[in-house]
């Protein structure tokens, strides 16, 4: 899939971010073993986050960061050119659509696109017994209101950690990390 693709790939699939938010991720805000990134924001309020990596792809998050400190770059995806006036990515789905018509057709079109990958993610961590407050937490999504919400300040860093891990071991049980 080419490797800037495949990086992106990979790690919106195994962490449930978007391709998009993972393309703008400094590299001030990446662990130097590639076990933890932040996304500053995006989409909606609750997209500043901290993504715990599975180990499955930490070691492309630690390369990534490595080049990028190594160019003098502040973005791990420095080479994902972003939009000067929405300062997005929207480069990069064009160029996955461009290599998945050119390598499966145009009638993918709609169904395998990096959105895709979150709603994977998503029904995978369903699958896995996460509860949804959690799944949430880890995904950015607004959690469900509750009156008990003042008092559950949600997991820790590690309970976090090991509720990814949780994801990752479902998908490779079901073939989903077969190209990794």
């Amino acid at each position: 899939m080419g490797e800037l693709l495949g990086d992106i790939f990979r790690i919106a699939l195994v962490t449930g971010a978007r391709a998009t938010e993972i393309a703008k991720v400094m590299v001030t805000n990446a662990k130097e073993d590639g076990s933890v990134f932040l996304i500053e924001g995006g989409k909606m309020e609750n997209a500043r986050r901290v993504i715990l990596v599975p180990v499955v792809t930490q070691s492309i998050v630690s390369r990534l960061r490595t080049a990028a400190l190594e160019g003098n770059h502040e973005r791990l995806f420095y080479m994902t050119p972003l939009s000067p006036t929405l300062g997005n990515a929207s480069a990069l789905s064009k160029r996955h659509t461009i290599f998945r018509r050119k390598v499966l057709g145009g009638e993918t079109d709609g169904r395998l696109d990096f959105h895709s990958l979150r709603h994977t993610w998503r029904t995978t961590g369903h699958r896995a017994g996460l509860t949804v407050d959690d799944t949430h937490d880890l995904g950015g999504w607004a959690s469900v209101g509750r009156t008990s919400d003042p008092y559950n300040h949600g997991l820790n860093l590690d309970e976090l950690a090991m509720a990814q891990e949780k994801i990752t071991a479902l998908m490779e049980c079901d073939g989903y990390l077969k190209g990794f």
